[in-house]
């Protein structure tokens, strides 16, 4: 072997071995971007708007979701809504416990209890970051409806400024 060759067949190992560190650093980063990419594309699959009117069922409720609002369902119990504007997220769950018990578990404070125009009762709840928890069903009966409602509002905005929102969520909780 020629001291010509042992060089180039130096080189050539070296070109071998960045290729290989190379094609790794690619699948890593393709394997990070599915890691970020996939679940909230799969999310988005799975989510539709609400009309309004139909109900989406949640096990033995259900409840009418305003409309132009997006839906995913978690399970078969359980949905999570949006406003259009993102600002205000829901996650509303059938669950075996009174409404009273809901909010208890929730948080300290004092509940207010409203009775809805279904002739169910709502009883919730405000949260220190400006969401509310609230049981949804006959007052000291199971099962009831749990929603635990999140606000973030834009930049400037109030969480205030949700409330009727929240309301007409609340108002479509079906038993």
């Amino acid at each position: 072997m020629s001291p010509d060759a042992h060089v180039g067949s130096a080189a050539r190992r070296w070109e071998i071995a960045l290729a290989c560190a190379a094609a790794a650093l690619v699948l890593a980063a393709v394997a990070v971007a599915a890691i970020v990419a996939v679940p909230p594309t799969v999310a988005n699959l799975s989510s539709e708007v609400s009309d309004g009117r139909e109900p989406t069922d949640l096990g033995d409720a259900s409840v009418v979701v305003p409309a132009d609002w997006v839906v995913t369902r978690d399970s078969e119990h359980a949905i999570t809504v949006r406003t259009p504007d993102g600002a205000l997220r829901a996650e509303v769950e059938s669950v075996d416990e009174s409404p009273a018990d809901v909010v208890a578990r929730a948080a300290a404070g004092t509940p207010r209890s409203e009775l809805l125009a279904s002739g169910l009762t709502a009883l919730h709840v405000d949260l220190d970051d400006g969401g509310v928890v609230a049981g949804v069903g006959e007052p000291d009966a199971a099962p009831s409806v749990r929603v635990v409602v999140e606000v973030r509002p834009p930049e400037g905005g109030e969480p205030a400024a949700y409330r009727s929102a929240i309301g007409d969520l609340l108002e479509g909780v079906r038993r």
